[in-house]
């Protein structure tokens, strides 16, 4: 998948150049159901196979891949290797590709092979031939979140990808992080054509804090004895009314780049970052949320679209503490008392095709505690357009489920700030 830097007119400064052009974005602009620990995978139609070619090569990504899977490469490039909208690696004969596995091949010791297509699946590689699937590495390839050096509006800009040398980066998003706060104002993606025929069965892991977070043992506060302590200590008391786990009522780490938004198992395994999350209540997270990322990524492959995403959160959401006084939920606090790690009060996808212009925005109540009319009085923050939206399988209204609208981004961004300059001059993508 190719995966780009932002352009100076989205966040003002560009990082170092590196030796290997990047093209950039334009101005403008359903994953597995998540519980918190585990796993269930949507049913999904399967791709076509790949119709072979004379002296051609088809790997499919769903099922054709191996594990430990390489890094797969365009051949001197960042980019990773392209897929075709039905999540296909199409190669010319003698059509080449490099693989990187930095502990090495089950193959080969070298961290960074090219292969050659031969026929189908089998690929040359120093003169002997293999087929695709026996190339894999000894261990999974290790990413990383490096900070660019460029800011956004809020926060840093974080390259999360792959390093395969000090000069060569595959970058697959962008993250704008506050460090003061630790809490990500948006991260940024693309969706393609072949998005909706992502990798299934890739493993969950554990989420990595990457170096940032001051340290803290992020992956305990998010757990569900930790929240229901931190929150119980901030409301005085009485916090337990608002657990239940029977019912799928806690905090869960929340993707902003969904797993299933990355077709390759790396990038998948990737998008286990806080930087890269968020805390969301997990009926929101398996419900609203659920079917936006779901309903979006299948309607772009449907019509084969190349979409900028931009997900991220606004403001800190409150529950009313023993007085009856709205309190802002936090997982921790600094020295001084300031909270770190908010809550969010909106969940938010911008989304936008970059040739029409056209462009749309996706905004979930991330509270189940709430009543219609404090949703009406102080959560909605856009005109809603969700009437006019029908590839989305949603229940806007469902407080449990995370209510849910659509916006125009304009209206949108008169109230959210932190995004950068974005446009949707050709109207509502629906």
């Amino acid at each position: 998948m190719k995966c780009v830097r932002f352009s100076l007119l989205l966040i003002g400064l560009l990082a170092a150049p590196t030796a290997w052009a990047r093209v950039p974005y334009p101005e403008v602009e359903l994953p597995p159901l998540v519980q918190e620990d585990e796993i269930f995978e949507r049913v999904a139609v399967a791709p076509p196979q790949p119709v072979g070619r004379s002296g051609a090569c088809s790997v499919t990504i769903r099922g054709g891949l191996p594990s430990p899977q390489p890094i797969y490469l365009k051949t001197d490039s960042e980019d990773f290797y392209p897929f075709s909208d039905v999540g296909v690696m199409d190669f010319e004969s003698g059509g080449s590709l490099q693989l990187w596995c930095p502990s090495g091949f089950n193959t080969h010791s070298q961290n960074l092979l090219t292969a050659s297509c031969v026929s189908g699946t089998t690929f040359s590689v120093d003169g002997s031939q293999f087929e695709f699937k026996d190339l894999y590495c000894k261990a999974w390839p290790g990413f990383k979140a490096i900070k660019s050096g460029a800011t956004c509006n809020g926060g840093i800009v974080i390259r999360v990808g792959f390093e395969i040398d000090s000069s060569r980066f595959a970058e697959q998003m962008q993250v704008c992080f506050n460090e003061e706060e630790e809490v990500t104002r948006y991260t940024r993606h693309k969706l393609e054509p072949g998005s909706n025929y992502y990798e299934t069965g890739v493993a969950r892991i554990t989420f990595q804090t990457a170096g940032f977070f001051d340290g803290k043992n992020v992956d305990k506060l998010y757990t569900q004895a930790t929240q229901l302590e931190t929150i119980n200590n901030d409301l005085g008391g009485d916090a337990a009314q608002y657990f239940d786990t029977a019912t799928n009522v806690f905090l869960a780490r929340g993707h902003l780049g969904a797993k299933a938004d990355f077709d390759y198992a790396p990038e998948q395994r990737a998008t286990f970052l806080f930087i890269n999350a968020a805390p969301q209540w997990q009926t929101f997270n398996a419900g609203n949320w659920a079917r936006v990322e779901d309903g979006l990524r299948a309607w772009v492959s449907k019509n084969k679209l190349n979409v900028n995403c931009y997900t991220g959160v606004y403001g800190v959401t409150t529950l009313p503490n023993k007085q009856g006084v709205e309190t802002p939920l936090y997982l921790a606090k600094d020295a001084n008392n300031n909270g770190l790690i908010p809550v969010p009060k909106l969940y938010f996808r911008v989304v936008i095709e970059p040739t029409s212009h056209k462009g749309i925005v996706f905004v979930g109540v991330n509270n189940p505690h709430l009543t219609e009319e404090q949703i009406k009085r102080d959560y909605i923050i856009c005109t809603d357009v969700s009437d006019q939206v029908t590839y989305i399988n949603w229940k806007t209204t469902d407080i449990k489920a995370g209510w849910s609208y659509a916006c125009e981004v304009a209206d949108f961004l008169k109230t959210v700030k932190h995004l950068p300059a974005l446009t949707a001059k050709g109207g509502l993508l629906v």
